[in-house]
C-alpha cells in the first residue's frame, strides 16, 4: 500500500505525522519540525490522516504568511537585473506576499540559499516593483496583540480514534494560529468509514445472503468467513483488516492440510464478504481488482491436470452391464432405480435429477423433452450453461419414463421424486448419490487404482461414450450442460433443436441393455 510521505512508523507500531516547517516561517511559528502521534497502528487510517493534516498545515502556512509572518525575512533580495550565481541543487519554493496598496496576495518563485538568504524571481520591472513593495510590507512589525480567532467547530465522527485526534489537533492548531498567525484555519478531517467489528459484520452478511443461498452452500460460506473472523479476532474493527491478515489465514489453512481447491473456494467466499462490506460502509472502497481476499491462491493448470487422476472414473461397458442387470436393479428402491437409468441416459448431475419437477417434462416439436432449470421451488443449477432442454432418449421412453410422469400427475404430485425433501442440507440428490454408491459395492465393482466411482461416474461415462461415437463437441456440451469456453462456437452454432440433438446424441448413448426386463422392474 502506498503511504503518504509525511508518515513515520514507530517501533511500537504507532504511526506519526511528521512535517518540516518552511524556513521562512520557523521564526514566526517558533517551530522547526512538527511531529504528532496519530494514535493508530492501522496504515490505512494513518494514510488518511496524513493527507488531511498535510492539507491542513498547508492552509496554516499560507495564512501565517498572509498575516505578516514574512517579516522575519530580514534580507532584501538583490536587484534581479544583477546576475548572481545560485546554489547548485537549491530547492525552489513558492512564497506568498501581500502588497501594501491593495493587500493582494502575490505568489513568487523563491530560491533559498545555503546561508539562509533568498533570491526571488520577477517577470518584469512592474513585477519587480510589486515584489519590493511586498517585502517592505513584510518588514513591518507584527502588532503585539492579535484578536482571538473563533474556535473551529469540532467535526463529529463516530470513530473514537478520529474524535480523539480531531480534538487534539484542533487544540494544537488553534493555539498555534492564535499565538503566531493571527487568523484561524478551519479543519475538516477526513472521516473514515463507519467502524464495525468484523464479527458483527460477518453475522450481518450471512443474514443478508441467507434467503438466496441453499442451506449447504450457506453452511460452507459460514464456515469459511467465520473461520477468518476467528483468525483475526471477532472484536477487530472491519476497516483495520488488511491483505496481510488474509494471507496469514490462507497460509494457516494450507499448513493444516487443506488442498488448493478448498482454499480457492474459501477465499472466493471471503471476496464476496469484502465486496459486501464496501457497499455496507464498514470497509474502505477499493478498485475492482484489489479485493483484499483476491490473488492469495492460484489453481494452476498443471495442478488441475494432476488432480484429475483422483477424480471420478467412467464405468467400463462390462461394469455398466453389471450395474443395470435386472436382478441388480431390483435391489434398489423405486426412486433410486429411476434416478440410475435417467443418469445413465442423460449424463445429468445427481442434483439436477433429484430436483426434477413434473412441469419440467414437456413436448417440443412433437418430441418429449425434459428441462434442467432453477426456476422451480428448491431448484438450482451449477452455472448458466446447465440450464437446458434436452430430448428424452428413446430407451427412456421404452422404459416408461413418461408413463411414470403421467401417473404422478394423476395422483396430484408435483415432483418426479415426491418423497425427496425440499431444502435438504446436502441437496436433493444426496439420497440418490448414497443409494447408488451402495449399489456399486453390492454388484462387486472394485475401486479403481486411481480415482473413484460414484453417481458422477455416470456423467463421465455418458460423455466419453458420446465422444467415442464421434458425437460433435457442441452437441455433447449442449446435452450435458457444459460451457464450450469459446464464444464463437456458441455464436455461430445457433439454437439446438430437440430433433437435431436427438439425431446427434441418441445413437451415441447405446448400452445394449435388456430394456424389457428392466421396464418390468421399473413399472411394476
Amino acid at each position: 500500500m502506498r503511504l503518504a510521505h509525511h508518515l513515520q512508523r514507530h517501533p511500537s507500531g504507532m504511526w506519526h505525522f511528521c512535517l518540516t516547517v518552511p524556513k521562512d516561517l520557523r521564526a514566526a511559528l517558533g517551530l522547526r519540525y512538527i511531529k504528532k502521534s496519530l494514535r493508530t497502528r492501522d496504515p490505512l487510517l494513518a494514510r488518511w490522516w496524513a493527507y488531511a493534516l498535510g492539507a491542513h498545515y498547508a492552509q496554516i502556512f499560507a495564512t501565517t504568511r498572509g498575516a505578516g509572518a514574512g517579516a522575519t525575512m530580514a534580507q532584501e533580495p538583490p536587484n534581479t537585473d544583477e546576475p548572481e550565481a545560485s546554489t547548485p541543487g537549491a530547492p525552489r519554493n513558492r512564497v506568498n506576499l501581500r502588497t501594501g496598496t491593495g493587500n493582494e496576495l502575490v505568489d513568487y518563485a523563491c530560491e533559498i540559499r545555503v546561508d539562509g538568504s533568498m533570491r526571488f524571481e520577477a517577470t518584469d520591472q512592474a513585477d519587480h516593483e510589486r515584489l519590493m513593495e511586498a517585502l517592505r510590507e513584510a518588514k513591518k512589525p507584527v502588532p503585539s496583540h492579535t484578536p482571538k480567532p473563533p474556535r473551529p467547530a469540532p467535526v463529529q465522527s463516530p470513530h473514537p480514534d478520529t474524535q480523539v485526534l480531531a480534538g487534539m489537533m484542533e487544540a494544537f492548531n488553534t493555539s498555534l494560529v492564535q499565538a503566531r498567525a493571527g487568523a484561524a484555519v478551519a479543519v475538516r478531517p477526513i472521516v473514515p468509514t463507519r467502524p464495525r467489528e468484523i464479527g458483527k459484520a460477518a453475522d450481518q452478511w450471512l443474514r443478508s445472503i441467507k434467503a438466496d443461498t441453499i442451506p449447504k452452500t450457506l453452511i460452507i460460506k459460514t464456515a469459511a468467513v467465520m473461520g477468518f473472523v476467528r483468525h483475526v479476532g471477532s472484536k477487530k474493527l472491519m476497516h483495520e483488516v488488511q491483505r496481510e491478515d488474509v494471507h496469514a489465514w490462507v497460509e494457516a489453512l494450507r499448513a493444516s492440510g487443506l488442498q488448493t481447491p478448498t482454499l480457492v473456494n474459501k477465499t472466493s467466499y471471503l471476496r464476496g464478504f469484502f465486496t459486501w462490506a464496501v457497499s455496507s460502509g464498514c470497509y474502505p472502497k477499493f478498485p475492482k481488482d484489489e479485493n483484499p481476499a483476491a490473488g492469495h491462491v492460484v489453481f494452476r493448470k498443471q495442478e488441475k491436470h494432476r488432480r484429475k487422476a483422483f477424480g471420478f472414473k467412467a464405468f467400463s461397458p462390462e461394469e455398466i452391464q453389471r450395474l443395470y442387470a435386472p436382478d441388480a436393479l431390483a435391489r434398489l428402491s423405486e426412486g433410486a432405480r429411476w434416478g440410475a437409468v435417467i443418469g445413465l441416459y442423460t449424463g445429468a448431475r445427481v442434483s439436477e435429477i433429484g430436483q426434477l419437477a413434473l412441469v419440467d417434462f414437456t413436448t417440443v416439436d412433437g418430441i418429449p423433452c425434459l428441462t434442467i432449470t432453477d426456476e422451480g421451488e428448491g431448484q438450482s443449477v451449477k452455472n448458466l450453461p446447465s440450464i437446458r432442454t434436452i430430448p428424452i432418449h428413446a430407451d427412456l421412453l421404452a422404459l416408461g419414463l413418461m408413463e411414470r410422469v403421467e401417473r404422478l400427475r394423476e395422483e396430484g404430485e408435483k415432483r418426479l421424486f415426491p418423497k425427496v425433501k425440499i431444502g435438504s442440507v446436502n441437496g436433493q440428490g444426496d439420497w440418490l448419490s448414497k443409494a447408488f454408491g451402495r449399489h456399486i459395492l453390492a454388484v462387486g465393482i472394485t475401486k479403481p487404482a486411481k480415482g473413484k466411482h460414484g453417481f458422477h461416474s455416470l456423467r463421465k461415462t455418458a460423455i466419453q461414450t458420446m465422444k467415442a461415437a464421434k458425437v460433435p463437441l457442441e452437441w455433447r456440451c449442449a446435452y450435458v450442460g457444459h460451457d464450450l469456453d469459446e464464444e464463437h462456437v456458441e455464436t455461430y452454432s445457433g439454437d439446438y433443436g430437440p430433433g437435431e440433438m436427438l439425431d446427434a446424441v441418441g445413437t451415441g448413448l447405446s448400452w445394449n441393455l435388456t430394456l424389457g426386463s428392466i421396464r418390468k422392474i421399473l413399472l411394476y
